[in-house]
């Protein structure tokens, strides 16, 4: 990756992910003729995907209907196209069952939206899988922005050792096995979430990984608690009185909770100079998602809101860093945020 600081000659790693450029994909995948593909950017095989939609469809009514190949050849090659992305993902399965349903966004627009998923799998959950991106979507685009992409999918993976979930533009893996509705609803948020931060703007991430993942768990909470009035973090050791008061008293509940969690390590700090992944989580996820409500709670969630709108269509599909971010935001606000910004570079609890 090249940008104005430079080259950034760096893998991936599971601490401090991706920073990549974005681009155009035309990839053809050839695959025996009876699995189901599942891919990022949209399926270009105009009858494959008016099967998938339709046998998609039909599964939101009458569950667990199976691909049948429309060819009687023992391989077939389908082919994807994906613009202003900077990584493409595919999946493949013979046990997929397809889930599939479009939403209208606020603009007018409709996009396609799948979700696929083992039979062996969280099938019952997955009835829900479709519902649950759509809400996501529609959220995350009242937010903050618009979803760009004319289509959106999630993939249940198989039960390994890597629970939760991995982000890739349009399409994202899930490995909840064991997840109940909310869980399942939640996680499948977070990970869609992740085209808005790191897909649509694309920040450094090993470097300043708070920009994608703190923004967007500060994001995945806002979804929970007004969703769910709970968070996933506390769950069942939320008091009632707590779960029973309007929803700001509930949130700065939350909130004060996560602030007594230990967060030792700063919130912007190189991804591999976190001594240990709990570190990295506590501090780049939950430390600054607390960061996010400090501001919202000081100066109104309107005026984050807005902040953000500014922020989506202003580094859309560009490559912004924290001076960036703190800019617009100024620019937004009216003011000065160095109170805030200095924050990030601070050891221990915030204050």
């Amino acid at each position: 990756m090249y940008d104005r600081k430079g080259w950034h000659p760096m893998p991936y790693l599971e601490m401090g992910e991706f920073y990549s450029e974005y681009g155009k994909f035309d990839v053809h995948i050839t695959a025996p003729s009876g699995y189901v593909t599942a891919a990022t950017g949209t399926m270009q095989d105009e009858r494959e995907l008016k099967h998938y939609k339709e046998l998609g469809a039909q599964n939101l009514i009458s569950k667990n209907k199976r691909y049948v190949p429309l060819t009687t050849q023992p391989t077939k090659t389908v082919s994807y196209h994906a613009e202003n992305v900077h990584d493409f993902a595919w999946f493949a399965d013979k046990d997929f069952i397809i889930e599939y349903d479009t939403m209208q966004l606020a603009s007018g627009r409709t996009i396609d939206v799948f979700g696929y998923h083992p039979t062996s799998g969280s099938a019952i959950l997955w009835d829900s899988s479709v519902a649950y991106i759509k809400d996501a979507v529609r959220h995350y685009s009242s937010w903050i922005g618009e979803y760009p992409y004319n289509v959106v999918q999630a993939v249940e993976g198989p039960k390994n050792l890597t629970a939760g979930g991995m982000e890739y533009p349009t399409i994202t893996l899930i490995t909840e096995p064991d997840a109940d509705e909310e869980n399942l609803d939640v996680t499948i948020t977070h990970e869609v979430g992740h085209n808005w931060f790191y897909g649509v703007i694309g920040t450094d991430e090993r470097d300043h990984a708070w920009m994608d993942e703190g923004i967007n768990t500060f994001f995945e909470f806002r979804y929970e608690h007004e969703k769910y009035k709970n968070n996933i973090l506390f769950g069942d050791a939320i008091p009632q009185n707590v779960r029973d008061a309007p929803l700001d008293q509930f949130e700065a509940a939350v909130y004060l909770a996560l602030l007594r969690l230990p967060m030792e390590s700063p919130i912007d700090l190189s991804a591999q100079d976190y001594p240990s992944d709990d570190e990295y989580e506590m501090s780049v996820y939950m430390k600054a998602a607390v960061w996010m409500y400090m501001i919202e709670v000081k100066e109104g969630r309107s005026k984050l809101d807005n902040a953000f709108k500014e922020y989506f269509i202003e580094w859309k599909f560009k490559h912004p860093y924290p001076e960036d971010f703190q800019k617009v935001m100024e620019k937004s606000m009216g003011k000065s945020l160095d109170q805030y910004f200095m924050l990030l570079k601070q050891k221990g609890r915030l204050k």
